[in-house]
């Protein structure tokens, strides 16, 4: 370690004649060490090779100590004497604090910035960029920084982008980047496009055309179409053919319905979304594509078109892009279509999109367009990779449209006979699927779109590419054949060391939904439940166990065993007795790993309940709010039968329940639940959106996930993935795709609270 030392200077005693009294005695200044470490894992790693200087001082004596520079060495120790600064320089940028023993990435953010909201983003970028400097990439030895390692250019470490241009010059370099921790939060998908033209998904596919609407949702009813959803019949003049995608753009349109305004992202951020630039559309067949909004066409040529997708300084009356076809040949038609984004990918590393060639090592760029000739090639977004990437587990129940509202209307026989059809493994979404985008219409009602979202290939190929385990919510109406299919599937092309997470349907207690009314109906149909009140609510948790049981073996007989299987089980985070009777039911406990809760917190919606109705205990409603502050004190109020404090006693309660039976508790879904039931006009929306965005917000979700683990909970299930606050919720973690971390409080606590923990905490994991 190099040591320079500066000259030790003594000022004189004042006064004249002899007569003055005699300064005390200079101390010896006190030569300290300190330890630069940082956290890999959850595990401490010290930091060596980073310049460093002490900052010279002086005692009220005049005395300068002695300013100490050079290198933390390899056990991540420097000098410096008590009382001073130390300045460390990483990334080209110096960083000073007062001298500690230990000195963390945490503590170098806090002192580098008084801005709370970039204090995480500074920690995780100083730790990346260590962790990735380090010579002989193994963490597990110390971090040993190549002096020559070089950040990105104009990034400061308080930047969101800062950590995607490192992972783009990692890539340029054919090196994989290396994360600080091992992800143990998981999170749920959402369906490929929302049914709700108001809202903004995530885009998972480098393939736009995939989240498209069916043709039938928007083309008049006269149109024939191939089995595959593809129209086979040439338009006339009053009988078009169209479809949409990427819906809830608002582009500062006067004529946009009320009910969307200010409410979902608008133009300027939209890039957040997908990328502008130049897309490349290739399809199969004779017709021409016309395309609306912000699609521009740039070329045209036989089976490939050149088009702009654009947000920002176009003239869009809608809130969508718009493509609509003609057929000019009915025996060739067009079909197949893709709409690709530009630029593409380096081999090995999905997660970062380069624009070309020059972004990835010789010979290692895979350009979309090139890939995707092969229109059943799956290739996902790596914008949206990266965001999931970030997860231990991945949901798919609302990927595959596998929890839809009940369709059926009428009564008697007709209706029973609609509530109570099978859902087979030839009626499965398919790789060949025109789109698998959802909507329901007139035209195509909500029975020709459920368990069609995004095909079982694609969602196994998704848990591969992020190495994350898939968690499968089986449709409830499934046949024993589809199920036997379904697990051979995933058996036969999950890769190994992952474990296929199966839960059947999606609360089967929430009446809502089209399960509950099913195991409702089942249920009654078997005389169960009878001897509990409320039969019919009972009925249908007795036969939700049993044919979960029934499930749970047959995939144990596609596995062979159960290594590789987590038999999950759903519950109601209120109900400690319903998590009691179902795991008691016949032999439902010998087949179940875990049970899993939702954990929501909000508050009383209104007085309608006795435990809402009090005025002293519950000053405010849901209703009744008008202030963020009001919010926040709704959801602390621990007299609130729907606030955080109670939902943590119930959570507790409901760990305790299910390790009498030796079970794990999971969480299938959980966070804030603030939502205003559809209306579209409330000033609470915007009062609950501001919420979402306070960051108080973010200090909730560490309160909720702490308490989680402290109560004994395991895999917690974060909802939802990104997507635009809306008329039905605010449950995205954020609410684009690229939103910065900083100004995303939820998105902000989770990774925080997954970076202290490291790794997951629970035994077995």
């Amino acid at each position: 370690m190099a040591i320079t030392a500066l000259a030790l200077v003594t000022g004189c005693g004042g006064g004249g004649g002899g007569g003055g009294t005699a300064p005390d005695p200079t101390p010896t200044p006190t030569t300290l060490q300190g330890k630069l470490i940082i956290s890999v894992n959850g595990a401490e790693r010290a930091v060596g090779n980073v310049s460093y200087s002490s900052a010279a001082s002086a005692n009220a004596a005049g005395t300068v100590t002695a300013q100490a520079s050079g290198v933390t060495g390899l056990d991540g120790s420097f000098t410096y004497n008590s009382g001073e600064t130390v300045t460390f320089t990483i990334a080209n940028q110096n960083l000073t604090l007062t001298g500690a023993s230990v000195v963390t990435a945490e503590m170098l953010a806090t002192a580098s910035t008084s801005d709370t909201s970039r204090q995480a983003t500074t920690a995780n970028n100083i730790e990346l960029f260590l962790l990735n400097g380090d010579i002989d990439r193994n963490p597990s030895n110390g971090i040993n920084l190549d002096a020559s390692f070089t950040p990105p250019p104009n990034e400061s470490l308080g930047d969101e982008t800062f950590a995607s241009e490192l992972n783009e010059q990692l890539v340029e370099k054919g090196i994989t980047p290396l994360t600080a921790f091992t992800p143990s939060l998981g999170i749920n998908t959402e369906a490929p496009q929302a049914e709700q033209d108001s809202i903004i998904q995530s885009v998972p596919f480098a393939d736009l055309f995939r989240i498209a609407r069916p043709f039938k949702t928007l083309s008049c009813a006269s149109v024939t179409y191939d089995a595959n959803g593809w129209p086979t019949s040439a338009p006339t003049a009053d009988c078009g053919i169209r479809t949409t995608l990427l819906s809830g753009a608002i582009l500062a349109n006067p004529t946009v319905a009320a009910e969307n305004i200010g409410r979902t992202i608008p133009a300027s951020r939209f890039s957040e979304v997908i990328p502008e630039g130049r897309y490349t559309v290739l399809y199969d067949g004779e017709g021409t594509i016309v395309y609306g909004n912000y699609a521009q066409l740039v070329s045209r040529s036989p089976g490939r078109d050149l088009i702009d997708i654009k947000f920002t300084g176009v003239a869009v009356r809608l809130e969508r892009m718009d493509l609509s076809i003609t057929v000019n040949n009915v025996n060739n038609p067009i079909k197949n279509i893709r709409i690709v984004m530009p630029g593409g990918v380096c081999e090995g590393n999905p997660f970062v999109r380069v624009a070309n060639a020059d972004g990835c090592p010789a010979g290692k760029y895979q350009a979309f367009a090139d890939t995707l000739v092969n229109r059943n090639t799956i290739v996902f977004n790596p914008d949206y990779l990266n965001f999931m990437k970030d997860f231990r587990v991945v949901r798919m129940m609302n990927l595959m449209e596998a929890s839809p509202r009940n369709p059926c209307t009428g009564s008697g026989d007709a209706y029973n006979t609609c509530l109570l059809q099978d859902f087979t493994w030839a009626q499965r979404a398919k790789l060949t699927d025109a789109t698998w985008g959802g909507s329901a219409s007139a035209n195509n009602p909500l029975l020709q779109r459920y368990g069609r979202g995004a095909p079982l290939e694609v969602q196994v190929a998704l848990a591969n590419q992020l190495k994350a385990h898939p968690w499968f919510n089986i449709p409830h109406n499934a046949t024993d054949e589809y199920v036997t299919e379904f697990a051979n599937y995933v058996h036969a092309n999950l890769n190994a060391g992952l474990k296929a997470h199966i839960e059947y349907t999606n609360e089967a207690w929430n009446y809502i939904f089209w399960g509950s009314l099913y195991a409702r109906k089942k249920g009654m149909d078997l005389g169960l439940g009878s001897a509990f009140t409320n039969q019919e609510y009972w009925a249908g948790a007795l036969y939700y166990a049993k044919r979960a049981t029934e499930i749970f073996k047959l995939w144990e007989t596609a596995f062979n065993d159960n290594s590789r299987l987590v038999r999950i089980l759903g519950t109601v985070q209120t109900d400690i007795f319903l998590t009691r009777n179902m795991l008691n039911y016949l032999d439902t406990k010998d087949h179940v790993d875990a049970v899993a809760t939702n954990a929501y917190f909000y508050a009383c919606l209104d007085r309608t309940s006795t435990s809402c109705s009090n005025t002293t205990t519950i000053p405010k409603t849901l209703n009744e709010v008008t202030t963020v502050d009001e919010v926040f004190a709704a959801i602390d109020n621990a007299n609130d039968p729907n606030g955080l404090p109670k939902l943590q006693i119930n959570l507790a309660a409901q760990a305790t329940e299910v390790a009498r039976f030796g079970k794990a508790l999971y969480a299938y879904e959980g966070g804030q639940h603030l939502t205003v039931d559809g209306n579209t006009d409330d000033i609470r929306r915007n009062v609950f959106e501001a919420a979402n965005r306070d960051p108080r917000m973010g200090e909730r979700y560490t309160t909720l996930l702490n308490g989680w683990k402290t109560a004994g909970g395991q895999q917690f299930m974060l909802y939802t993935q990104p997507q635009s606050f809306h008329k039905w919720g605010l449950f995205a973690m954020k609410e684009t795709l690229l939103q910065p971390r900083y100004s995303t409080p939820k998105y902000d606590a989770a990774m925080k609270f997954q970076e202290t923990q490291g790794k997951c905490w629970w035994n077995g994991c």
